[in-house]
């Protein structure tokens, strides 16, 4: 049997454990989310805890309600892919359900109908209580109803209130019955009698959608055997509520009206480093800068491990980052590079008020540095003792703790116009200051403007 975590990087394989202990203990209908911001690994989770729930011989049912945003019914989505999952002997029961729920896209005109009735109709409207819903026969009765209440009513006005006491009437007593039927014939062959759907990419989808979705989970599902799991950025839902229905009073969260189990999906530091460290492990560097292990990719690996970590940036953030240091190795495969520094010169750029020199202390050498430094250099040319000076201690001071490795590098590093000088102070200082900070930001500038942009970055 394939472990369904092999390809695991973030330590989710112990969380998944842990989420299917809980649901083994859960045998009525729970709502359940499993909250996590954008890019930080919802969709691979998913994928791989359902298979893993499988294995341990669970239903599950996944469904990506970004693909069915279009459709504008929360109710058909959730019933379609509940019946794509069942077997096909089983089919016949699913469709009834199915057609079911097509019968309440009507539950919407109780607003239409607030709108387009003349004042006094909310009051009407407020009197079809659910006993008055409970006492209709069949929806034939709706005729003799609507003529009880009188000529004073429009044509379309008793439409509009008949179509929504007959999805109230679906709602209530015919559609629970066939959801109840559906459950049955979806754990029919399982241990558990749990039927466990998955609710994936709720975040990315219309506000209106999402919304809709919510509350249908809670009108219509609510109580129907089933365990849902939300996978959902819970910061985003809870904004676009406030968004649409006011800030909450009492600390209110909108997602405690739906949700009755709220867990966390997040990596550890650890995880998240070693998971990074491991992805630009496969940088494809041609020509390192120097031939010391400070210039290999296993160098700027690490370095991206520990970046994404300070940066806090997503693992989507990252992959992104990452990607065009990849196109930048890739494209100027001819001249020696600095994986390193193009790792902490691309995290820099989307992430600056948390980077900073500190953290790759080569970054030090810019050209106004090697400026400032070979002007005290020239200064001191007429002290007696030129390399004891204050200033020149603290530059080779610099040179020598913060950056030795820049000392050492090939000669051709070093080559100007004037060939190679035979002072190391003066290599580094005036010959290769001002042209190694800029020509990694000029190699990154140009893939920067190849590349499609990302507002989310």
């Amino acid at each position: 049997m394939c472990d369904p975590w092999m390809d695991d990087r973030l330590g989710y394989s112990e969380i998944g454990h842990t989420f299917t202990n809980l649901i083994k203990s859960i045998d009525t209908s729970k709502v359940i989310s499993i909250e996590a911001g954008f890019g930080r690994g919802k969709t691979f989770f998913r994928e791989r805890w359902a298979k893993h729930l499988r294995q341990s011989g669970e239903v599950v049912v996944e469904i990506d309600v970004q693909q069915s945003d279009h459709s504008g019914d929360p109710v058909v989505t959730v019933l379609g892919a509940l019946v794509e999952a069942l077997p096909k002997r089983d089919k016949g029961k699913g469709q009834e359900a199915f057609e079911s729920a097509k019968k309440l896209g009507a539950i919407g005109f109780r607003t239409a109908a607030k709108v387009v009735f003349r004042s006094g109709a909310e009051e009407l409207i407020d009197a079809v209580t659910d006993k008055s819903i409970d006492s209709l026969g069949d929806f034939n009765a709706l005729d003799a109803f609507l003529k009880n209440v009188g000529d004073e009513m429009s044509k379309t006005a008793g439409q509009l209130i008949a179509s929504q006491m007959a999805a109230e009437r679906v709602r209530k007593q015919e559609l629970p019955n066939q959801l109840a039927a559906l459950h049955d014939a979806l754990a029919k062959d399982a241990n558990s009698g749990r039927v466990i759907i998955l609710i994936d990419e709720l975040d990315r989808c219309h506000p209106d959608y999402a919304i809709a979705f919510l509350e249908a989970m809670k009108i219509v599902f609510y109580r129907s055997s089933f365990i849902f799991c939300l996978m959902v950025n819970a910061d985003y839902l809870e904004n676009l509520a406030s968004h649409r229905f006011g800030k909450p009073k009492n600390d209110e969260r909108y997602l405690d009206k739906f949700v009755d189990i709220r867990l966390m999906l997040d990596a550890s530091e650890e995880a998240y480093k070693n998971a990074v460290t491991e992805l630009a492990s496969t940088l494809p560097l041609a020509i390192p800068y120097g031939d010391g292990k400070e210039f290999s990719i296993e160098d700027a690996a690490a370095l991206a491990g520990e970046l994404a970590v300070i940066t806090k940036l997503s693992m989507r953030k990252t992959k992104r980052v990452l990607q065009k240091v990849e196109i930048a190795l890739r494209c100027y495969s001819g001249q020696p590079l600095d994986a390193s520094l193009l790792v902490f010169l691309a995290f820099k750029e989307v992430a600056n008020d948390r980077v900073n020199e500190n953290h790759f202390q080569r970054s030090k050498l810019t050209p106004d540095i090697g400026v400032t430094a070979m002007k005290d250099f020239e200064d001191a040319r007429y002290s007696p003792n030129p390399r004891e000076t204050s200033n020149l201690r603290n530059y080779f001071k610099l040179m020598r703790e913060q950056f030795p490795e820049l000392i050492g590098l090939p000669l051709e590093r070093y080559k100007t116009q004037r060939g190679v000088p035979s002072d190391e102070f003066v290599r580094v200082y005036e010959s290769l200051a001002p042209k190694y900070l800029p020509v990694h930001q000029s190699v990154l500038g140009a893939v920067a403007k190849v590349l499609a942009s990302e507002e989310e970055m």
